[in-house]
């Protein structure tokens, strides 16, 4: 993902084709609003804050796609204050009329899946004795998901510091999830939730 600024309230955002595959999104599906395209914005904005400073500050955001981009695709992000910016950004839209245009509200979720970590269980039974073994340490909320055969527990600590104990005791039964935004996208979008809160201690309870 490329980002490059244009001038202070809007950003082009590149992503090349095995991006968009990884993602699974494409200009055509990019005005959806799966989990996958939630999760692609807030990694573009977060990027975008820190790379070429582009802040939201409370803005809304107008989004565009390029569609002539060929390697991937690309989107025009811009900044919305007023109804008279809309109006501006929609009356400047290079694809007026070709494309589908939106207003997209940035969520304060982005800032807790930052700190959330996946791991992906082979089996059921590993599942529960790394529920077991970190019950104690860890404190926060968990999920569990079923998806193509393989089990993931997310980890929502209350504090982000607990995880690096916790994790050395997951890795001994299960995969870290290094890309956790694609992945969380991923499981909402195509997997089945087991246990949506307190997975850790309902899997303790029940299954140990």
């Amino acid at each position: 993902m490329r980002i490059e600024k244009i001038n202070e309230n809007k950003i082009k955002v590149l992503i090349d084709t095995d991006e968009a595959r990884e993602w699974n999104i494409s200009a055509g599906n990019m005005a959806s609003d799966s989990p996958a395209v939630r999760e692609m914005f807030r990694t573009a904005i977060r990027l975008a804050q820190q790379e070429v400073r582009f802040s939201i500050d409370g803005a809304k955001l107008f989004v565009e796609a390029i569609p002539e981009h060929t390697d991937g695709f690309g989107m025009l992000i811009t900044r919305i204050f007023s109804d008279k910016d809309l109006n501006a950004a929609v009356a400047n839209c290079s694809y007026r009329g070709k494309i589908k245009k939106r207003c997209l509200y940035p969520e304060n979720a982005e800032s807790k899946i930052k700190s959330c970590r996946i791991f992906r269980f082979g089996d059921f039974d590993n599942v529960c004795r790394a529920a077991e073994a970190i019950h104690r340490d860890f404190s926060g909320d968990s999920m569990l998901y079923k998806c193509d055969g393989s089990y993931y527990m997310l980890l929502a600590p209350d504090d982000i510091r607990i995880m690096l104990s916790v994790e050395k005791i997951m890795l001994e039964f299960s995969d870290k999830q290094n890309r956790t935004l694609i992945s969380h996208g991923r499981l909402n979008e195509l997997g089945d939730i087991m246990i949506k809160h307190d997975a850790v201690n309902v899997l303790v309870e029940y299954f140990s």
